[in-house]
């Protein structure tokens, strides 16, 4: 492999589809086309189907002709669909769940061919089983000349979307296997038992005796047994990894994550930052989206990223499918281009043919032949090929904004608030914040705080942070005493992590005793009103809390506190008498206290004086600060040669300029009088420049 080579193709083959008969015709287009990369499943329960007894003759003939027609391949091992062999030997590999349902051999629109999610992570002898089948792979294929990467598992996810919707129901793993390993790692966190009753609040005698959660209502144990799962989601791609590498170290290795919001720790239990840190390479799904982007980019740390995923033709049986356009394909490559991948794999060439997904997800129609959305793959690939030197040369924007998002503080607020929502939606809405007034942004974790990697940053925003703990908060401090912005948001830290307990003040974990502040009042716009039945009572507004900056009208959400002591600067107002926002000095830097969920308040509302009220907070971003709030821009460019991609998301169609540019060409649904440039609403464009 060369840095030279930017990967740009389909996923081709998920046994048993696209048919024998159509694999050289295809191979042979997919190359006249102009692209480069395929990608091929090899899936244990198919090419094992009878222990020990191995049939790659299907991958043996695809791999060659990949190799004949020039494309490299990405080869993606399937290990979650086990054989059926396996359940026979070993009926008690089976993941249970919360419910005490055996979960095992399902069949689904997305493995056809049955077997999920495959043996419960902690089984030895099933897990022997896998490795070896995965070794058998990588010996088979290492030496092929059109192997390009091992991507050695497709989107993490603890129970292959069986049970994704995070529900407590829905928890897995309660097998044996799994809460004896609970029980090591409980051991290897807290030190002690007596440590471990101190944070949950019990009378253990020794970690054996530890339940895994199973009910809401008890934070702290929860939150640990959702953490194993993640863990061991991490160390079960570490061992791929390891694998591979024992017999292959030339080729490299990946895996592909699905982001936030369609991925949770609670049910999932896919860490995008613990994941990111084995292989060589690392990829998303839906990377198209530019949180998704971020994301990843900031997980990734430096390596090679790919659009591993792109979903173009989304559909299904009885729904028909969406025609991709130009403003679509511009998104799906150039979006993620610009927030740093340098590869770009859509799912899928040919449509498929079996179950639910059928007839969609295809680049070319039914019979193989061409279609208008193939013509724009083309043209897009064209671009990427016209610019590859500025390409291959480009890294994203100097780091400016981090957003804290941390996977134990995303399972206390479902845990607290028995939804994702709340979590997603906030982490969606502060990111829009920033990324619409064109910061560069990126994502920082608990772990990232701790490694001190806020001092990278001009500001970090909390959105929705209601757990932290001490040492974290200790680490927030210096951060803004050496200059840095701070925003967080309402209840910050109202669970302290290490203690396991509700904070006495907030903002918590001692924030609020550096500013000198003590919490006065909560308002909520959801309340209890009768504990016995559950009954909840909405505020007539909803969850939308209004406040001002002088005449401006800005959107908060959820909660509406006040507090006395130390009122700070006052930088917006709920009333004449309730402060909303406040600005404290500590040491060089500042540190905003918000009174409401201001990033989900924007999230519901999409209130543009939301993001003009940011940008005097933060100040001006480096680049592209002449630009209205909600139009993004990012360019790549070398010796005054590349391009801009623009984003309008201001609701209206604008008219703009691009400085000490000559526009050379316009790709998209923008047009170009003169040296004014205007962009549809929603829409995307690529533009050719000269400076």
């Amino acid at each position: 492999m060369t840095n030279s080579f930017v990967p740009f193709g389909f996923q081709y083959y998920r046994a048993p589809t696209p048919e024998k008969t159509e694999w050289e015709s295809d191979l042979k287009n997919i190359a006249a086309y102009g692209y480069n990369t395929v990608k091929y499943w090899i899936q244990w329960r198919w090419n094992e189907p009878v222990k020990g007894e191995y049939d790659f003759s299907d991958i043996d003939a695809l791999m060659d002709l990949a190799q004949k027609y020039g494309l490299k391949v990405v080869l993606n091992t399937i290990l979650e669909v086990s054989p059926v062999w396996l359940d026979r030997e070993l009926p008690d590999s089976a993941m249970i769940s919360a419910r005490g349902e055996r979960v095992t051999g399902y069949a689904s629109e997305y493995r056809q061919i049955g077997g999920m999610p495959g043996p419960c992570y902690h089984h030895e002898k099933a897990n022997e089983y896998k490795m070896k089948f995965l070794a058998e792979c990588v010996k088979r294929y290492a030496n092929h000349p059109a192997l390009y990467i091992w991507d050695v598992w497709n989107e993490p996810e603890l129970t292959e979307g069986i049970y994704r919707e995070p529900k407590t129901e829905n928890l897995l793993c309660y097998c044996p296997h799994s809460v004896r390993a609970f029980a090591l790692w409980l051991q290897n966190k807290y030190g002690t038992v007596q440590r471990l009753n101190e944070v949950w609040g019990r009378r253990y005698q020794s970690f054996e005796e530890a339940e895994p959660a199973r009910r809401f209502g008890t934070n702290a144990d929860m939150i640990d047994w959702r953490l194993f799962f993640c863990d061991t989601i991490t160390n079960e791609l570490k061992k791929r990894v390891e694998t591979v590498k024992q017999y292959d170290c030339v080729h490299p290795v990946m895996c592909h994550t699905v982001p936030l919001p369609l991925f949770n720790s609670i049910t999932c239990c896919s860490d995008d930052f613990s994941i990111a840190k084995y292989g060589d390479f690392i990829g998303n799904s839906v990377g198209s989206n530019p949180m998704a982007a971020d994301l990843l980019k900031s997980t990734a740390e430096g390596k090679g990223i790919i659009n591993a995923e792109i979903h173009s033709c989304y559909g299904s049986a009885l729904n028909g499918f969406r025609m991709p356009d130009v403003n679509d394909m511009l998104r799906h490559v150039f979006i993620p281009l610009v927030h740093g991948s340098k590869g770009f794999l859509y799912w899928q060439y040919r449509p498929e043919l079996l179950g639910d997904e059928a007839p969609a997800w295809g680049n070319v129609a039914l019979d193989g032949s061409d279609t208008p959305w193939n013509e724009i793959t083309v043209q897009m690939n064209g671009i990427v090929k016209q610019y590859l030197p500025e390409i291959l040369a480009y890294t994203p924007p100097c780091k400016e904004i981090a957003i804290y998002i941390d996977k134990a503080n995303e399972i206390y607020t479902w845990e607290a608030s028995r939804d994702t929502r709340l979590f997603t939606q906030s982490m969606t809405g502060a990111y829009n914040l920033f990324y619409r007034n064109n910061y560069a942004v990126d994502f920082v974790d608990g772990n990232g705080v701790l490694q001190g990697k806020l001092s990278d940053y001009k500001a970090v925003y909390f959105p929705a942070t209601f757990l932290f703990d001490e040492q974290k908060a200790q680490k927030l401090t210096e951060y803004v005493s050496n200059g840095g912005i701070a925003i967080v948001e309402a209840l910050f830290g109202n669970e302290n992590e290490l203690s396991g307990r509700h904070c006495k003040n907030l903002p918590g974990c001692g924030i609020a005793e550096l500013l000198g502040v003590k919490i006065e009042k909560i308002f909520s716009s959801t309340m209890i009103e009768n504990g016995y039945d559950g009954k909840v009572f909405t505020s007539d507004s909803g969850e939308v809390i209004p406040f001002y900056d002088g005449e401006t009208l800005l959107s908060g959400s959820r909660y509406m506190l006040t507090y006395t002591g130390n009122a700070g600067k006052p930088l917006a107002a709920f009333s004449e008498t309730r402060c909303a926002a406040a600005e404290y000095r500590i040491g060089k830097g500042k540190l905003i206290n918000i009174a409401t969920l201001f990033a989900h308040g924007y999230h519901l509302t999409g209130n543009a004086s939301n993001l003009r009220w940011l940008r005097k907070i933060v100040g001006e971003p480096y680049r592209f600060s002449y630009l209205p709030a909600g139009l993004r821009a990012d360019e790549v460019a070398v010796n005054g040669r590349g391009f801009t991609v623009v984003e309008n998301a201001t609701g209206e169609d604008v008219s703009f300029t691009l400085k000490n540019a000559t526009v050379l060409e316009v790709v998209g649904e923008c047009t170009l009088s003169e040296d004014i440039l205007t962009l549809k609403k929603d829409k995307t464009a690529l533009i050719k420049i000269k400076r």
